[in-house]
């Protein structure tokens, strides 16, 4: 509610990547209430009372969720100043989720428990569910298989990544360059019938977007040169046959290739300038090893993802880069959360191996990864099957995404500490 509030109050208008910012946004909401409640178990598993757990569990939670949310802040600030349009917009819509993130979760949420603690019916006991016991898996032991499998999965999205630089993938028209109509409605229309109907053409890519309470059509066309001559009328002649509708060509541009260029590397620049800052973020609240490990981390989670959709032949443009950039920001957030109990434990046992101090760690933490990935994963499986064509990819590179995140969390950005002895 908040977030919405804000986007009102900015006259924001709502698009795909603002969509994916809300969806972060509330992974992380999750995420940061999950990291609370996990540890008031551990407290009330210590026999503390009800009002001395909750306090203890804020009190303990807090640094793990300033810390996540800030690295994500970073990386939505550096879109913000260095990205192009629509990555604007999703860097705006997460920058929003994060502050209300924070407000909600450490203010709110600390205000309900008060209440719960001070009314007539006062709490004396709270109870969790605990989808898992806490484990005892030896992940370090398991490093070197996922190193090795990281290995060929990196490969293959360095391959994908040149195959992009050299413009042989498959690009949309935001990369590959193309013709961008614009069409004027004389009443409300839906997407869904003029995307099959254009489908059922010979246009190759075409993506639509429908311009909110204006009745206007933009239709985008990735071409080769010889197919620019009529396309204009082609298109306008299959927009006239949709019943009881009658759509006029405002105008029509071409996307030449010196822009997409310029597209790709704004978004190549913003990534990069982004990990930059949370390197030193991390190397600041850390220590140096720690934000190396993070970048890596998110680079690989990137790269991974990429191989998987160059793998499937998905098309690449603003809408996958953005997820993309999703992934990123949840990749940070997962390192992180595990990063800080990593570094309470090396407080804590000072006479354990720093290989053990990782194995407990990542075992302390198991059930809230769980949990955020489980919860996240159940709204973009929904996008997924549900949401239509215009987002499949979207949501599929999204719910790979999480997956892979996850992953790299457990099996790469901690393990990667070890390289470095304390």
């Amino acid at each position: 509610l908040f977030l919405f509030a804000g986007l009102a109050m900015l006259g924001a208008t709502l698009t795909l990547p603002g969509i994916a910012g809300i969806i972060l946004s509330i992974g992380m909401a999750v995420d940061a209430n999950v990291l609370i409640f996990e540890r008031m178990r551990e407290e009330f598993a210590l026999g503390k009372s009800a009002r001395s757990g909750v306090d203890t569990g804020f009190g303990k939670a807090f640094s793990s969720i300033v810390d996540s949310q800030v690295t994500t802040l970073i990386t939505a600030l550096a879109l913000f100043l260095f990205g192009t349009g629509p990555i604007k917009g999703f860097a705006i819509t997460l920058s929003l989720g994060i502050i209300f993130n924070l407000f909600a979760v450490l203010f709110c949420t600390r205000l309900a428990y008060e209440w719960m603690f001070s009314g007539r019916r006062k709490i004396h006991e709270l109870k969790f569910l605990q989808f898992v016991k806490k484990p005892n898996f030896n992940f370090m032991g398991m490093r070197k298989i996922a190193f090795i499998l990281s290995a060929l999965m990196v490969i293959f999205g360095t391959v994908a990544f040149v195959e992009i630089l050299l413009g042989k993938a498959n690009l949309g028209v935001d990369f590959s360059g193309g013709s961008l109509l614009q069409y004027k409605a004389e009443q409300p229309f839906q997407l869904d019938p003029i995307r099959a109907a254009l489908n059922k053409g010979d246009f190759g890519s075409v993506d639509l977007q429908q311009v909110t309470g204006e009745n206007r059509l933009i239709v985008k066309v990735k071409k080769t040169e010889d197919t620019v001559g009529h396309l204009g009328e082609e298109i306008t002649t299959v927009l006239a046959e949709q019943q009881g509708n009658s759509f006029v060509l405002e105008s029509q541009s071409e996307i030449g290739s010196s822009v997409s260029n310029v597209l790709r590397n704004k978004a190549i620049e913003a990534i990069v300038i982004s990990l930059i800052g949370v390197l030193l973020y991390l190397a600041i609240r850390f220590d140096f090893s720690f934000g190396l490990a993070a970048a890596a981390a998110t680079f690989h989670d990137v790269l991974v993802v990429l191989g998987i959709c160059w793998i499937i032949d998905v098309e690449v443009n603003l809408l996958l880069v953005t997820a993309l950039l999703t992934l990123a920001g949840y990749s940070l957030n997962d390192s992180v959360v595990v990063f800080d109990r990593i570094r309470e434990n090396m407080g804590r046992f000072h006479e354990k191996d720093f290989n053990e101090i990782i194995n407990i760690s990542i075992n302390d933490v198991l059930g809230r990864s769980v949990v955020t990935s489980l919860t996240t994963s159940l709204v973009l499986a929904a996008l997924f099957f549900f949401g239509g064509s215009a987002i499949h990819d979207f949501s599929f590179a999204l719910l790979a995404g999480v997956i892979v995140g996850t992953y790299s969390s457990v099996f790469i950005a901690s393990p990667l500490l070890s390289l470095k002895k304390r």
